[in-house]
């Protein structure tokens, strides 16, 4: 897999900065108008921003009691990165960056397919290899050469390889064409790629499949020693074992799973309890005050906007002390555990991701991680079908099955469609 080059990161920076820089502007701009007479248009503003916080308040709700804030979350994740691609310099990049750094299956895969709409030739090149990884038969292999084609015709080396290396071997029911495989093999060496020189010195120097010439094999030869070391052929950025570790998802996994040792250690003497209850009062006080002071401060020039925002959250704040209520913590309970062992097809999802990335309660367990993905799977969760699908792919705690993964990935389409 190619690494992101620092200058092509820094660029990723910069879109970032530029694309949020111009939403602040969009957003708080209109307050500039509240000393002139246009004020009416920056109270008219200010109630649209409520009403649109209120509707994202009242969607978490709605989610919080479904147990799927993921939904909510994911669709305000993939605006904000449809917003920024819109200011890169080369969105095709951006979104392959994206793919690269995800760690959701769901997203990566949308991430993809945006790459491969921008028209990247590193894009199509991904888009290609899973459709050759995955097994996807003759239909995924037609795919497979397609996205190699588009790639290979603008410039892609790696791309006119594997194309040549499909053609040669006629891999499936492709149909053998060493006359083309040669072109493509030409072509990817004139492009640089040494893997490719190397095996057109061989060819030329045998007469594997082209007629046997030694001034073309020794040229050949000497292209791909001057190319050396060659490169390793790349992996599909899908695969999680090809995915970069992203620091800052590590970072917030250690603080997050600090935070609730901490937690359950605290409950479980009386103490704990009183300082939690006393700091939720806090909280709840603070926040009522918050709310309060905006009602004083204009909820009738707001049409009563943060009254309904404050119904919303206080009802989630209701609902979140019921359900801690109802699950108070014991020594010793693991909530997650029982929760997928109960059969609730995100805690199943959720235990074979801890299991998959590993922690110091619960070490790495490819076969466990596996285990609970396919229970899930089995329970219609789709995140879990891809994920179990990754895992047949990569042979991650099962053996290595791509037909096994095409089914998986062909059952997640049909669930997203459903």
């Amino acid at each position: 897999m190619i690494p992101t080059p620092p200058v092509v990161a820094s660029g990723f920076r910069r879109a970032w900065a530029l694309a949020l820089g111009v939403l602040i502007v969009i957003l708080a701009g209109p307050f500039l108008l509240l000393p002139t007479r246009l004020a009416r248009v920056a109270e008219a503003w200010a109630a649209l921003l409520f009403l649109a916080l209120w509707v994202l308040m009242v969607a978490l709700v709605i989610a919080r009691l479904l147990w799927s804030t993921t939904a909510v979350f994911t669709w305000l994740e993939r605006r904000l990165r449809s917003w920024v691609a819109w200011f890169a310099a080369d969105p095709a990049g951006l979104w392959l960056h994206w793919t690269r750094q995800a760690h959701r299956s769901e997203m990566a895969h949308w991430c993809l397919e945006q790459a491969v709409a921008a028209g990247g030739a590193e894009a199509q090149f991904q888009h290609g290899l899973i459709f050759l990884e995955g097994s996807f038969g003759p239909s995924g292999q037609d795919a497979a050469m397609e996205r190699f084609r588009q790639a290979a015709d603008q410039g892609h080396p790696e791309a006119a390889f594997r194309l040549a290396e499909v053609l040669r071997t006629g891999a499936g029911q492709i149909i053998p064409d060493r006359a083309g495989a040669e072109s493509w093999y030409l072509r990817s060496a004139g492009l640089g790629y040494g893997p490719a020189a190397a095996w057109l010195a061989h060819a030329y120097g045998l007469g594997d499949g082209v007629p046997a010439d030694e001034v073309r094999a020794r040229r050949w030869s000497e292209q791909a020693e001057r190319l050396r070391p060659h490169p390793e052929l790349s992996r599909s950025v899908l695969r999680h074992d090809a995915a970069p570790e992203d620091p800052l998802v590590r970072l917030v996994a250690r603080t997050v799973h600090g935070m609730e040792s901490l937690a359950a250690r605290g409950v479980e003497y009386r103490a704990g309890r009183w300082s939690l209850l006393l700091g939720a009062l806090v909280l709840g006080v603070a926040l009522l005050g918050t709310f309060g002071w905006l009602i004083w401060a204009g909820s009738s020039s707001l049409f009563h906007l943060p009254l309904l925002m404050a119904a919303s959250l206080l009802l989630l704040l209701g609902w979140q002390t019921r359900q801690l209520r109802a699950d108070r913590p014991r020594s010793g309970r693991d909530r997650l555990l029982e929760a997928a062992g109960a059969g609730d097809p995100e805690a199943c999802h959720r235990l074979g991701l801890a299991y998959r990335q590993g922690s110091p309660d619960r070490p790495r367990d490819d076969l466990s991680a596996a285990l609970w993905f396919r229970k899930a799977a089995d329970l219609g969760h789709r995140e879990a079908m891809l994920a179990l699908a990754e895992a047949y792919l990569g042979g991650h705690g099962v053996l290595r099955d791509p037909r096994e993964a095409a089914r998986w990935a062909e059952a997640a389409r049909r669930e997203s469609t459903s």
